[in-house]
């Protein structure tokens, strides 16, 4: 496994005109909220009594991946995905209707167009056409840029 830092070096290079940085800060929490949404919609039954939505592996699953790459970081993003899951679970309620399949959609498919409007300005390949993992590091990447507009880097790096 590649270590964070050289993850999200190969990151910023592909990510360094800020209007592009600016339509990812919104393109990939749109994504990541759109797929908790529609992987709510999923879900496993434990032993007939218990259910277990999608969403909840997936969000433990990329926790664990963070957790391997740093652990002050991984739980700042469980800080933030635990309640986005929540939220995300809200909005989707237990199936798909005709609200919760629109904004997943729109969330969705606007989050993508803004990503790939980015890679305009960049004059580049899509990050996710380089490798899957940066698709997890994407979000990482948006927290980082967070938490350093909120001053708080120095608690997680």
């Amino acid at each position: 496994m590649k270590s964070l830092e050289l993850q999200l070096s190969v990151y910023q290079q592909q990510h360094s005109h800020k209007i592009n940085n600016i339509l990812n800060y919104i393109g990939v929490p749109a994504v990541i909220f759109s797929l908790l949404m529609v992987f709510n919609w999923i879900s496993i039954d434990l032993a007939t009594k218990f259910q277990i939505s999608f969403s909840v592996i997936f969000v433990v699953g990329v926790l664990i991946y963070y957790f391997l790459l740093h652990k002050k970081l991984a739980i700042a993003a469980a800080i933030v995905a635990i309640p986005l899951t929540i939220i995300a679970a809200w909005v989707a309620k237990p199936f798909p209707n005709s609200f919760s399949g629109s904004i997943f959609l729109i969330l969705f498919i606007g989050g993508w167009i803004l990503q790939l409007i980015g890679t305009y300005f960049e004059k580049l390949k899509p990050i996710s056409l380089l490798s899957t993992t940066q698709l997890l590091i994407g979000p990482l990447f948006v927290l980082i840029k967070l938490l350093a507009v909120l001053k708080l880097t120095r608690f997680v790096m």
